[in-house]
């Protein structure tokens, strides 16, 4: 099975580390918030296996758990999971049945009102209807449809917001493709366009369409069929299993005690990964080739 490896050596905000992936585009220091997140994290996953970060993997529909992974979304979570489909997609459908708490609510707020941009990128001065952001350069061509793309842009003129970290190369293969005055330039902020369009289009590797179902905008997904598992494939699915967005399971994932999405302001974090590895200790684990133990810093 083949990894999809962003950095190597890679720990959540390592400058050297996020210099490799993002180059000149600085990380925006909301980021940094996170690291109190980051400290509480276990050096290994259950059993000995390896906790690693922006990695993933799986076998698919295999009963056994062979790592862990995570990352952050949104400036505001770190996102744990297992390297698995299977159980990944097993925990967040049982998350989705608990109860609406009062923290959830005000998180649920939170990522409606107050979302900003990962990276340092330039305010906007003019605002579209429809926009779709698209994936950076390691994965646009892996996972994007470009016949419901062009659809989306010739029927309901969508604009394309390209991803910051998207190569000159890519910014060309762009505009041959759907044309210059269709896109909108790469550095300006994300966020900023999300707040103030009215659809936003995406892919299940982006946390721009769970902002959009906070805010009660229409979202359309733009993966291409049968695609490999990405960030937030598993989310995306559970939230869609009626055929559109359900936002009382959205919150209810960020009231989940164990869903492994630990909130920067969280009042119990470290009893929220304590509960998510809970979850896996009756699972088959199996033990890396390659052990390593997560650097998580000064605790």
């Amino acid at each position: 099975m083949p990894l999809e490896t962003l950095a190597f050596n890679d720990v959540l905000n390592n400058e050297i580390a996020h210099f490799f992936k993002s180059g000149s585009i600085l990380r925006s220091d909301e980021n940094n918030q996170l690291n109190k997140i980051h400290h509480l994290l276990p050096k290994k996953g259950n059993y000995g296996t390896n906790l690693e970060y922006d990695i993933w993997y799986d076998f698919e529909g295999e009963e056994k758990i062979r790592g862990y992974v995570y990352t952050d979304v949104m400036t505001k979570f770190v996102y744990i999971k297992p390297a698995s489909s299977l159980f990944s997609r097993r925990l967040l459908r049982k998350s989705i049945k608990e109860d609406i708490t009062e923290e959830g609510e005000r998180i649920f707020q939170d990522i409606s009102n107050n979302n900003t941009d990962k990276y340092k990128l330039r305010s906007i001065e003019q605002t579209y209807p429809y926009i779709i952001f698209l994936p950076g350069t390691n994965i646009l061509n892996e996972i994007t449809d470009d016949n419901k793309i062009e659809k989306a842009i010739k029927k309901d003129g969508a604009k394309l917001k390209p991803h910051p970290l998207t190569s000159p190369f890519i910014m060309s293969f762009l505009k041959a493709r759907y044309g210059k005055k269709n896109l909108i330039n790469k550095n300006l902020s994300g966020h900023e366009l999300l707040n103030n369009t009215e659809i936003v289009g995406t892919c299940s590797n982006s946390e721009m369409g769970l902002i959009a179902i906070a805010q009660g905008k229409r979202i359309h997904l733009f993966d291409k069929p049968k695609i490999r598992c990405k960030t937030y494939t598993h989310i995306y699915n559970v939230l869609h299993e009626n055929g559109y967005p359900v936002i009382n399971d959205l919150k209810r994932l960020f009231s989940s005690e164990y869903s492994g999405l630990i909130y920067h302001d969280s009042k119990s974090p470290k009893q929220k990964i304590n509960n998510f590895f809970k979850n896996f200790k009756k699972v088959e684990h199996v033990k890396p080739i390659t052990p390593k133990s997560l650097n998580t810093g000064k605790k």
